[in-house]
């Protein structure tokens, strides 16, 4: 009877993923007309940040794209590219698509959503409360659903003519998933079965080859759910959900629609940024010595979410490939304490502390060939500038020997599987 039930454990409950990890690059742009590789300087600066990618072991290109949500309780909802421009930003994306496929790199599509005010303040506070993708309450949840899939069918419909390998139909969106769970002033349940409803929709107008994510917050949030306190964000609140053992009618109901938009992804992305130590005075001032007291922090992290996708592949009964969809580390002092600190750009320039991070990361996730990781997405370079300024602050790698040697030893290397 052991031998059934193990070899029974086997075959449903067998890692999902097998193929090696991928690393991708994200690419981001403030202009109206979108990404171009036409003659000119951000088309020459595209087609250069595209070879670097490869050069440094990318495999995947991220083309990210922004919408405006007005308010954090409205259900306006609008593509940050102004309507006139926005066949042309079409066209030049193809463009730019088929280059990079050119260079031999896959190609997918982010569309992300940003809250501003009344008079596009970003970022958005009223009354002390800072508005931002996460924390949304829409009034009318049913007009927010059909705004969020306006903004999204445009990109949709590129995607598909495109092929591109994966699209995300949207991140971080704890409140409107889950929900934010027992916390003052939150949204404490989510809208899981309008998020299955949308992606059905989106999978209409993609077709089977592309395949779908979302990216799950797993961050240092605290989550009390259950009398159990524990960091993780978004996704301890999906595993609490996702596994707990409810007895009221709602609750069940609440899971089973959890349990089917989990069924429904064809990937689960995590967007992770996660303090790799404790603050302290000072820190080891060497790569190699620095890399291995983040790592420790990482490895924990690794096992955290080892052990919250096991068991929900035994309460669920689907496992799924992980594609870190999103994660970085700026090149400032410390960056690895605070990684989602990006707002501003602030802080005092260190390459050594971004290289470090990423060495922590990459040893704790890349190198054990975890059976359902399916790869990373480094956020971000900005398209719009020249991204190997010297001193810059940002998350780009390019133009940092030593970040970018970090990211070649690792990418270079298969993981074993």
């Amino acid at each position: 009877m052991a031998l059934l039930l193990a070899l029974w454990q086997f075959f449903i409950f067998a890692p999902a993923h097998s193929a090696a990890p991928v690393a991708a690059l994200h690419l981001m742009t403030y202009q109206g007309w979108g990404y171009n590789v036409d003659p000119g300087p951000q088309g020459d600066r595209v087609k250069k940040i595209l070879g670097d990618a490869v050069r440094l072991g990318f495999r995947e290109v991220v083309f990210n794209f922004r919408g405006h949500m007005v308010t954090g309780t409205g259900a306006e909802i609008r593509s940050s590219v102004p309507l006139g421009q926005q066949a042309s930003e079409g066209a030049l994306l193809l463009e730019t698509v088929r280059y990079a496929r050119s260079l031999g790199l896959r190609v997918a599509f982010r569309p992300i959503l940003l809250v501003i005010g009344p008079k596009g303040e970003f970022p958005y506070s009223l009354k002390g409360r800072t508005w931002w993708h996460g924390n949304i309450q829409p009034k009318d949840p049913a007009r927010w659903f059909e705004a969020y899939f306006a903004y999204h069918k445009r990109y949709l419909e590129i995607a598909r003519a495109a092929g591109v390998e994966w699209y995300s139909i949207g991140a971080e969106m704890n409140s409107m998933t889950s929900g934010r769970g027992n916390k003052k002033g939150e949204q404490v349940r989510g809208y899981p079965g309008e998020w299955v409803k949308l992606i059905e929709r989106a999978r209409e107008i993609l077709g089977p080859a592309t395949k779908i994510s979302y990216g799950v917050n797993y961050t240092d949030q605290v989550t009390s759910e259950g009398g159990r306190r524990i960091e993780g964000g978004e996704l301890e609140q999906w595993r609490y959900f996702l596994t707990e053992e409810f007895r009221r009618p709602s609750e069940q109901k609440f899971q089973r629609e959890m349990q089917s938009l989990w069924q429904a992804l064809d990937i689960v992305g995590i967007d992770y940024y996660r303090a790799l130590a404790s603050e302290r005075r000072s820190y080891p001032d060497k790569l190699a010595s620095l890399s291995a007291l983040l790592t420790e922090r990482a490895k924990s992290h690794a096992n955290q979410l080892d052990n919250a996708l096991t068991e929900i592949g035994l309460s669920v009964g689907y496992d799924k490939p992980v594609h870190f969809q999103e994660m970085g580390y700026r090149s400032v002092e410390r960056s690895f304490l605070r990684p989602a600190a990006y707002e501003n750009r602030k802080g005092v320039f260190n390459e050594l502390h971004q290289a470090a991070a990423w060495d922590a990361f990459l040893n704790a996730f890349w190198g054990p060939g975890w059976p359902w990781f399916a790869g990373t997405a480094l956020w971000q370079v900005l398209v719009d500038e020249d991204p190997k300024i010297a001193g810059d602050t940002g998350f780009s790698p390019l133009g940092k020997p030593l970040t970018e040697s970090v990211l070649q030893k690792h990418f270079s290397l298969s993981p074993p599987k």
